[in-house]
């Protein structure tokens, strides 16, 4: 295949580099998050390599199937997170493989189009978001407002927020300070966060590790999982596979379901797609560890409602992006 690929590469009609760029393209993505191999940075640098001579349709299509991939390199992000905002739009949007050099340097020469799309990241750093604030117009300040994963002081904050309806302001306040608080649990010992006993292991009709095996094959959803072992009383089981598709530590997504509030979870079942009624499967059972009444899994539901998945999503990211800075802190 990769004698094939430095063929094809080497053919200097427009075609061929069209057909070329598409084709390792897929290749890339289907690698996921493959990053660093030799076989990915050979696709990697095939696609740097001709990106100069792609027409924009063909380097848009390229953006948006890349944005997720982790397997895109660092040097190939930035080259398409400052093109053209049509086609940089996803990269700067969604993409982890930039780095903060290059997304600050983006923010120093290109437009507002490219700051909005910076602004919407699931995680804007505290060094961009103050250069932001500085050069971005009102609608790049309040989206920056609005993005809960956005590291604003509080001070920069309420100065933004006066610009915003008060009903808006007021719920952006609200899951700013909720969200704070969950961060800081994290990193609490048991005994200091309000919570209950831990969760024990119940037998189950599934397994955790056939429930993933089935999930991956198609045979079933991670809902479908849920929901099932909520019923078996098995929220440890549940705690296994959220872990798993939030790629957050199972102690820390252990620690969030047995909290008192049901702020965490809701933020990990959202940003996993769990469904309203798998959701309130897990409030019951939640309720009767707890030994909380209903009517307090009913709460936790309506607010589970108002939980945009956009803003869930930003606060896992959140999460995992303090959890790796304590344990960078602690191996130096």
């Amino acid at each position: 295949m990769t004698d094939s690929l430095l063929q094809l590469a080497r053919d200097s009609s427009s075609k061929k580099k069209h057909q070329l760029a598409e084709h390792v393209t897929d290749l890339l993505a289907a690698r996921a998050d493959d990053g660093g191999s030799e076989e990915s940075n050979l696709l990697n640098g095939m696609l740097e390599g001709v990106y100069g001579s792609l027409e924009q349709d063909t380097r848009k299509k390229m953006s948006e199937r890349l944005a997720d991939v982790q397997a895109t390199s660092s040097q190939l992000a930035a080259v398409i997170a400052a093109d053209d905002l049509p086609v940089a739009k996803a990269v700067l949007e969604r993409s982890q493989s930039l780095k903060d050099t290059d997304l600050l340097k983006i923010a120093e020469t290109k437009g507002q189009g490219h700051l909005l799309a910076m602004a919407k990241r699931d995680h804007v750093g505290k060094d961009l978001s103050k250069f932001m604030l500085k050069r971005g117009d009102r609608e790049v300040r309040q989206t920056l407002a609005a993005n809960l994963g956005a590291d604003i002081t509080e001070a920069e904050f309420e100065e933004l927020v006066k610009d915003m309806p008060r009903q808006l302001g007021d719920r952006i306040r609200h899951l700013r300070k909720s969200n704070e608080e969950v961060l800081e649990d994290l990193f609490k010992d048991d005994g200091e966060i309000a919570a209950g006993v831990e969760l024990v292991k119940r037998p189950s009709k599934i397994g955790p590790k056939s429930w993933l095996l089935g999930i991956r094959l198609g045979k079933t959803t991670l809902n479908k999982a849920v929901y099932q072992l909520a019923l078996e009383h098995n929220l440890l089981d549940a705690v296994a596979l959220l872990s798993f598709f939030s790629a957050l530590d199972m102690k820390y997504v252990h620690k969030l379901m047995i909290r008192y509030d049901s702020t965490g979870i809701a933020t990990v079942c959202r940003a996993t797609g769990i469904g309203a009624k798998e959701f309130q499967a897990i409030c019951k059972e939640r309720c009767k560890h707890l030994k909380f009444p209903e009517s307090t899994g009913s709460k936790w539901l309506t607010n589970y409602h108002m939980l945009d998945e956009i803003d869930a999503r930003r606060l896992l990211a959140l999460m995992k992006i303090k959890l790796k800075t304590v344990r960078q802190k602690e191996a130096a």
